[in-house]
């Protein structure tokens, strides 16, 4: 081989001969291991050994020493194969198709020999395949750091790496052994043919869909030209991408590129490769505007699951491992090294999840126009993201980037968005029962709140999403209906530092990030009360949201989503195993609650996520929805005792979602992904009832020990209590005043008041001491209970106050008594229930269902003791179950024994129809949440009202109903 080289910047010019190429390695071969023991001893007086000394340590380092010749660095890489969580294999991480070798490096540009040898290896031309020196300056580097770091690599030791250690390891028999196989191929092969293997193997990056190797498919790819014909500032942008593919790609960090190339120029020029002039004209080239777009052919199959979640976690694994030193590194090797690589999806399942989200059809008309800063417009794709989870592992079971990777390649599953009200049972409620600072039963006050600024901060003043103020109602129903202010007066009092430190523990710290290291939670978010609703700097992800979610569903314990769980080398050696976190972040009391709670989100007539709830009737599902500012993002978090599944929808532009079908597409996709999932593993179990929960009748209004006032504004709700949080006071807020109405206006009765004019009523009357941040709540502050507030104005006329408020002397809880002989008969159309009356009973609540187990729905209410069920199933049951509570004004029984009634008939009314038997009419069956008989009770504003609470006729429909019984089914 002759070489001719112009240092003032002229082409260097290589001509391989072939016959001369045999010749000298027939020559040098023989002088290999002259030089070799040469290079060792000098590499040992500088230390590259280390204190490891003597030749014989050397030695058993260099045995297994495999051998190379021309022939090596053909290609005969393996790819890695990637498994399902059943052996299924989902894909596979290839790059020969990517790969079209050169044969010579006359078939490249002079430049772009250049440009790599003043990039990676200014001694590449006259060094014996390692440079010492350089290998000494990374060796006290390595030592100052107790690591063995890269750094001192001549492309020839990099082309060693490629070729023979495909998994470059971290270790010192690696290393050595690299070294002496540089020394080696340096004498087998010419230097022409080392830099063109190296060219051939060199990993250049993602670019589009393609992982590309090589720099002759990377030229074609960015320039659309062959590398022959790259000009100097083509050769030198080319030659910048190997360093570090991600961090260069010319697509995504296209600046990044830039620097390394302008970089590389002035290693170019300082080495006298180039001129001056060449070197102004290719600084001032712009290269970029040359760059053609990135290739969109060539996906795997899953293209979201394989490149956006399965590489970049394996990538991590196995530097985290120690098998690579760097991501660089474990990327390139992923298409070479034959690895296994088995993960948590479930294939079938993931192929359910993309199959729903890349149907067209669904999304029909939600696509949106945008004004680029061009002037321009730009297609917005109305987007979802999807994670599901395996709530007693944390694997990850199937995941959904997006609709199609060709349109949106970003993987929405993966992505910072703000959770809206999502973010409430994990940040407020459930601290803030875990914590005792509230329970299910608590009564908050949405109410008009200011929040004043400090520290050059504006004022704070949250709202509700819906125009009203709701004024009290429990937290149960702040929950479900997704009121704000009472979420943010949780938080205040909780303090934010308390809840973050419980999303701390669900993989929600501040240190969080998604896949490519971008921030979710930082520290600033501790800042700000509204938090509490979602109002995070940059948000959280699908998979991070779900994965907290699993933590309610598996007893208050949440494992860390993972998944990969292991990956073997080609030999099946095990290289990393998976170890994920174990934190128990509540009580199995608290979760068991909020969880109950959140059932009330799908199966209340007034929770936000009935779409659900009526897809899947009868079942244990509980979650929440989640929606930011102006419908910017839509958020709905479902989880059974098996599953969790996330979804997110919105716009990469942050369009905003039109309310009505498109804002509840999320439902329909959630729905649509998880009906065969849960065909095929029902929730039909209800969720496990820890020993410390007890149920207590309570009045809606107070959350206190219902009176009988406590029906006139409100009902009698079962709610869950970790033992001992249950209250025992009687409610204070339904209370029975005194009054006179002069022009218009209730006053407070006196003892000036003429007998004729005074009035008595039930009103409502604000439990101050007891309400969350009262202090911030704005003096007459208008709710929904304002026109059923108790005056607190005297009598202009003057005298005493006759009565402000007062509630019924009670001294012991009414002792209900739970009813006794139920039997039921089916006369070949209806069931007729009939049972013993109990004392003190003034309703009776008939539950149904087709298991023993539940769940049961109520079906209807009397006030005798029978009751006709007339909507007998048709679809085929032979047996039902029934359960009867009895219930007064002050107090509700337990359940009493269940029978069950066979039936058998053809035809009839569904499940869903009304009862009526006898002037009776029930409430819809399957509605676990059907509303309360008190629901229909009457209550007054309080003028020209006699002691039953009603008011001129005037009538107020009930804030908050509640009938799912906690345990209901297990009991």
């Amino acid at each position: 081989m002759k070489k001719r080289r112009n240092r003032v910047g002229q082409e260097t010019i290589v001509v391989r001969d072939p016959r001369a190429t045999a010749r000298k390695r027939e020559q040098k071969a023989s002088r290999f291991w002259v030089a070799m023991r040469v290079s060792l001893f000098s590499l040992g007086s500088l230390g590259v050994l280390g204190c490891a000394a003597g030749a014989g340590y050397v030695a058993s380092l260099l045995k297994g020493l495999p051998k190379v010749n021309a022939a090596t660095f053909v290609n005969n890489s393996a790819a890695s194969v990637v498994y399902d969580c059943h052996g299924k294999v989902i894909g596979r991480f290839t790059g020969d198709g990517d790969r079209q070798p050169i044969t010579s490096i006359s078939q490249v540009s002079p430049y772009l020999v250049n440009a790599f040898v003043a990039a990676e290896d200014k001694t590449f031309f006259t060094n014996i395949g390692i440079n010492p020196l350089s290998m000494a300056r990374a060796l006290v580097q390595d030592l100052a750091g107790h690591s063995i770091e890269s750094g001192a690599s001549t492309i020839t030791q990099q082309t060693v790496k490629l070729a023979v250690f495909p998994e470059q390891q971290r270790t010192m028999r690696r290393k050595i052994q690299e070294i002496a196989l540089a020394i080696q191929v340096n004498h087998v092969l010419t230097k022409d043919e080392i830099l063109t293997d190296y060219m051939n193997w060199v990993y250049m990056g993602r670019m589009g869909t393609d992982t590309v190797y090589g720099v002759r498919r990377a030229s074609e790819i960015l320039f659309g030209k062959n590398p022959k014909d790259l000009n100097l500032p083509e050769a030198a942008f080319l030659a910048a991408l190997p360093n570090n593919p991600s961090y260069f790609s010319p697509y995504e960090f296209p600046q990044h590129t830039l620097q390394r190339q302008h970089y590389i120029l002035d290693q170019m020029l300082a080495d006298k490769l180039i001129s001056r002039a060449a070197y102004d004209q290719a600084y001032h080239y712009d290269v970029l505007k040359h760059i053609h777009p990135a290739p969109e052919s060539g996906l795997p199959a899953h293209p979201y699951l394989m490149l956006d979640e399965i590489k970049p976690r394996v990538i991590q694994a196995l530097v985290q491992a120690g098998v690579y030193e760097n991501a660089v590194q474990a990327e390139s090797a992923l298409p070479v090294a034959g690895l296994k690589i088995y993960t948590t999806i479930d294939l079938t399942k993931q192929n359910q999840v993309e199959q729903v989200l890349s149907n067209d059809a669904l999304f029909a008309g939600t696509d949106k126009t945008y004004r680029l800063a061009s002037g321009k417009t730009a297609t917005d794709l109305y987007e979802a993201g999807f994670t599901l989870i395996d709530n007693q592992t944390g694997g990850i079971l199937a995941v959904g980037g997006g609709r199609d990777y060709l349109k949106d390649a970003i993987d929405h599953a993966d992505i910072a968005r703000q959770p809206g009200s999502s973010i409430k049972p994990l940040l407020d409620y459930g601290p803030a029962i875990d914590r005792g600072l509230i329970t299910a039963g608590t009564v908050l006050y949405d109410a008009p709140t200011l929040f004043p600024g400090s520290g050059g901060e504006p004022a704070y003043e949250p709202h509700d999403d819906e125009p009203d103020f709701a004024g009290l109602l429990s937290a149960r129903q702040a929950l479900y209906e997704s009121r704000n202010v009472p979420a943010i007066d949780i938080l205040a009092e909780l303090t934010p530092q308390v809840g973050f430190s419980y999303l701390s523990k669900m993989g929600l710290g501040t240190n969080a990030k998604t896949l490519d290291g971008e921030p979710t939670i930082v520290a600033d978010d501790e800042n700000h009360l509204a938090a509490a609703i979602g109002g995070l700097d940059n948000g959280a992800t699908v998979e991070q949201m779900t994965s907290a979610y699993t933590t309610l569903a598996n007893q208050g314990v949440w494992h860390e989503s993972y998944m990969i769980s292991q990956i073997e080398d080609n030999t099946g050696r095990i290289l990393y195993q998976a170890d994920p976190q174990t934190h128990q972040v509540f009580s199995p009391a608290t979760a068991y609650i909020v969880t109950d709670m959140l059932h009330d989100v799908l199966y209340h007539s007034g929770g936000t996520a009935t779409m659900i709830g009526a897809h899947f009737p009868g079942q244990y599902i509980s979650g929440k929805t989640g929606t930011t500012d102006a419908l910017g993002d839509g958020w709905f978090i479902g989880y059974t005792q098996q599953y969790t599944a996330g979804i997110w929808m919105g716009y990469n532009n942050h369009e905003l979602i039109s309310p009505g079908a498109e804002y509840n597409l999320k439902f329909t996709l959630w729905n649509d992904i998880m009906t065969p999932i849960l065909a095929a593993a029902p929730a039909k179990k209800p969720w496990p009832k820890p020993t410390n929960v007890v149920s207590k009748a309570v009045s809606s209004t107070s959350g206190l020990l219902p009176t009988p006032l406590s029906t006139a504004h409100g009902e009698i709700t079962t709610e869950p209590f970790v033992q001992g949080t249950e209250p025992t006071q009687y409610d204070d807020v339904d209370v029975e005043v005194k009054y006179v109405v002069i022009h218009g206006k209730k006053y407070l009765a006196t003892s000036h008041t003429p007998l004729s004019e005074v009035r008595t009523g039930v009103f409502m009357k604000l439990p101050e001491s007891r309400i969350l941040d009262w202090e911030h709540k704005i003096p007459g502050g208008v709710t929904d209970d304002t026109p059923y507030l108790a005056p607190t104005e005297p009598d202009p006329r003057g005298g005493i106050v006759l009565d402000a408020g007062s509630v019924p002397a009670i001294t012991s809880p009414s002792q209900m008594a739970a009813p006794t002989g139920l039997t039921g008969t089916f006369d070949g159309t209806d069931v007729t229930l009939s049972w013993k009356p109990v004392t003190g009973a003034n309703q009776y609540d008939v539950y149904r269902a087709s298991n023993p187990n539940g769940p049961y729905t109520q079906i209807g209410t009397n006030d005798v003791p029978w009751y006709v069920d007339t909507a007998v199933p048709s679809s085929g049951q032979t047996t039902l179950y029934y359960k009867v509570f009895a219930e007064s004004s002050i107090a509700l029984s337990q359940a009493s024994q269940t029978i069950a009634v066979q039936v058998e008939k053809s035809g009839g009314s569904n499940d869903g129809a009304n009862n009526t038997a006898n002037g009776i009419t029930g409430a819809p069956a399957d509605t676990l949440n059907s509303t309360t008989p008190e629901a229909n009770k009457s209550n007054g504003e309080g003028d020209n009202s006699d002691n039953s609470g009603s008011v001129n006729g005037t009538t107020r429909q009930p804030k908050a109903t509640q009938h799912w019984l906690p345990g209901l089914g297990g009991q």
